[in-house]
């Protein structure tokens, strides 16, 4: 028989955990968690409490797609800074330093989306 290749994760069976900073994370899918290949590296439902912020950090190979549910915010990527809130998208390529601050009057909740980049175009991946 095929190994199921229809992934469904109710966002509420994942637990909720701390990660980065004050960033809480609930991780939808993860590449491990499958029996086939995919470029994806992991899908996340996170949430910024009203005045956090997640840790500045790097992917050298990890590409992010990020949606805005609620909440408002800014989103620092290299020395560019962006207000984010409902409805907004975000793209950012691997190789550049972000971090993300919740407004102090809510949480901001988003999805994150994160694959694999094809090729390593600045040279930062170790061999």
């Amino acid at each position: 028989m095929t190994e199921e290749r229809l992934i469904v994760t109710n966002e509420l069976s994942v637990s909720e955990i701390q990660s980065r900073g004050d960033l809480h994370v609930r991780r939808i899918f993860d590449k491990g968690s499958v029996n086939f290949e995919s470029g994806f590296q992991f899908v996340l439902r996170n949430r910024l409490p009203a005045g956090g912020a997640n840790e500045r950090h790097i992917h050298a190979d990890v590409e992010k797609v990020y949606y805005f549910l609620a909440g408002s915010g800014k989103v620092i990527c290299g020395p560019w800074e962006k207000p984010v809130g409902p409805g907004d998208f975000l793209f950012f390529p691997a190789a550049i330093e972000h971090e993300i601050h919740a407004d102090e009057d809510s949480d901001l909740e988003f999805i994150v989306c994160a694959a694999q980049t094809l090729g390593d175009p600045i040279g930062l991946v170790a061999t």
